[in-house]
């Protein structure tokens, strides 16, 4: 995998392994998450979506490139599941305190 951050690869392999317990060590407590004009705050509603979205979709994710300017790492991958126009590229843009992810956006690359 290329050079991601520790915490950011990390994300992507709970994320491949549906493991929604892993992935969300990778985030603060009061971590926001915005996908599909949707927007998750805090633990429990990250736990919510993830687990919603491996159950209803079983995507898979590939990154294809990342970059990285200060605090805010941004990955375009490929996912791959159980949804209508699949595969799709998507951006994720990752803002990092510290080692764990405060705010993470999800839109079409």
């Amino acid at each position: 995998m290329m050079n991601l951050h520790p915490t950011v690869k990390a994300y992507f392999d709970a994320a491949n392994n549906q493991d929604a317990e892993a992935l969300l060590a990778c985030f603060t407590p009061d971590a926001v998450v915005e996908d599909e004009n949707n927007r998750y705050a805090g633990h429990e509603a990250i736990r919510a979506w993830k687990e919603e979205s491996f159950a209803k979709y079983h995507p898979v994710q590939e990154p294809r490139s990342a970059e990285r300017d200060g605090a805010v790492e941004s990955v375009v991958t490929t996912v791959s599941g159980d949804f209508p126009g699949s595969p799709v590229d998507l951006l994720h843009e990752f803002t990092l305190e510290g080692d764990a992810v405060a705010r993470l956006n999800i839109a079409l690359a």
